[in-house]
């Protein structure tokens, strides 16, 4: 009886111990249909990020398409966004580039000055 006992409990520390590794991602900025202002197509991206493993990485898809290379910092600059409306996702990725966990997508419109949109005089 004591044996079944112990046979038991196993199985539940496991199960415990793998909820409390669940991996999270977010992006904070730039906001759900925020507009940036920019003529170079730079734009910040920052993400947050909860559990994963050691050696996990952000990577993020625009439009999309997966941009080469991963991220180790909550801050990631992109350049040269084209204007127009974009879809971003974060991807909390492990060293062999499995996907741990994925953000909800956010979409930004990039804004660029053109000389067909004179100012008013």
């Amino acid at each position: 009886m004591r044996a079944r006992m112990i046979l038991c409990l196993i199985p539940l520390t496991l199960l415990l111990a793998g909820a409390a590794q669940a991996a999270e991602i977010a992006i904070l900025q730039p906001a759900q249909e925020e507009t940036i202002h920019d003529n170079v197509g730079d734009v910040s991206i920052q993400v947050q990020t909860s559990g994963g493993v050691p050696g996990s990485s952000v990577r993020l898809v625009l439009d999309g398409t997966a941009l080469p290379g991963t991220h180790a910092g909550p801050v990631i600059d992109l350049h040269g966004i084209e204007r127009g409306s974009h879809t971003l996702r974060a991807e909390l990725v492990d060293a062999k580039g499995e996907v741990l966990a994925a953000s909800a997508p956010v979409t930004f419109h990039m804004w660029q000055a053109s000389r067909l949109f004179q100012p008013r005089q």
